[in-house]
């Protein structure tokens, strides 16, 4: 195994800019957690490059060394992303990309064309989709703490099994920022609707690369049998939210389940999707278990023009699934009784 990158050997680095609250000399880096997991297998390292810089100091030198380690490997776990200082308080970035030669350094790996799971340390999403498309694997690892490298080890050997969601939409592209699965409809029509004149880019998706919720694991879940109890309700009344989710791969895991309203006509625009809970269910393979929900009458508030709390009647839908992807999303609609 090739452990590349100028984040894999720097534990320290895995604090972020929290570094007040851990102790960066007890920091365990990827590379040690996989040597320490991974005894039986051959582990060589080496960082290729500088987390920033512009390579005019001879800052590309190490690209030859890392290609070389990883044709040698069977694998290569690429550690990339920012530096501690380059996120948090005061530390604003107008480039959300790989900052320095790291960019240079992943497509130089890449085309070995040895197997790359991608590790990104950040404490924003890190814009890269050709880099990020073109690996086998990415963890976006955020800013992990102290025991970085022995969570990543303990993901890589198995002995856990991802079940990480994303809190944030990923951007597909710096121009799509900002984006969010909670944005109001716009005055046009959504793509696919016939016409040029849509709400769309020319150039790119509208969609975010990954969405909110997204996260892959080593097995697959299935969501069906969405219901509810009631087709309509009083403004006091709450409402139960049930589906059923069944674990159709070959290992125990845990998926996450989302539950969204969607007020298509209010007296002010709604959201597209408002998240109104969450669960998470661990299942063994083959089991099927449900999810269940409670809605409060609160939650159909909306803020009026006073910006004061106020139940509007009307239909509501209401979506779940395991992200804010709408194709992915099981749908049904309730009606809102007036008082």
């Amino acid at each position: 195994m090739a452990v590349i990158g100028p984040l894999a050997a720097a534990g320290g680095e895995l604090l972020g800019p929290w570094w007040a609250a851990g102790d960066r000399s007890s920091a365990v880096s990827y590379r040690d957690g996989l040597a320490e997991a991974l005894p039986d297998r051959e582990i060589r390292h080496a960082a290729g490059c500088a987390t920033g810089g512009d390579g005019r100091d001879g800052g590309a030198s190490g690209f030859a060394e890392a290609v070389a380690l990883a044709r040698w490997a069977d694998v290569a776990v690429v550690c990339l992303g920012e530096a501690a200082d380059l996120a948090g308080e005061a530390a604003s970035r107008a480039d959300p990309g790989l900052p320095g030669l790291q960019r240079g350094l992943a497509e130089a790996v890449l085309d070995t064309g040895t197997p790359v799971l991608l590790v990104l340390t950040s404490g924003r999403p890190i814009v890269e989709p050709a880099i990020l498309a073109r690996a086998a694997a990415v963890i976006a690892a955020w800013f992990p703490g102290i025991e970085g490298g022995t969570a990543l080890a303990d993901l890589v050997s198995g002995r856990a099994a991802p079940s990480g969601r994303l809190a944030v939409s990923w951007p597909a592209d710096r121009g799509q920022i900002p984006v969010f699965f909670g944005q109001r409809p716009t005055g046009r029509p959504a793509p696919g609707d016939g016409g040029r004149y849509v709400s769309r880019y020319l150039d790119r998706p509208t969609e975010p690369l990954y969405p909110f919720g997204h996260g892959l694991g080593y097995t697959r879940f299935a969501l069906d049998g969405l219901a509810v109890t009631a087709d309509s309700l009083a403004p006091d009344q709450e409402l139960g939210v049930s589906v059923a989710v069944t674990n159709t791969g070959a290992r125990a895991g845990a998926e996450t389940v989302l539950l969204f309203l969607h007020d298509p006509v209010a007296s002010s625009a709604r959201p597209l999707l408002e998240l109104r809970g969450f669960r998470r269910i661990e299942l063994e393979p083959g089991e099927r278990g449900t999810v269940r929900f409670t809605v409060p009458p609160a939650a159909f508030d909306l803020l009026d023009h006073r910006l004061r709390p106020a139940r509007e009647p009307g239909r509501v839908e209401i979506l779940v699934g395991p992200s804010a992807d709408r194709h992915r999303l099981l749908s049904t609609w309730i009606d809102l009784r007036p008082a």
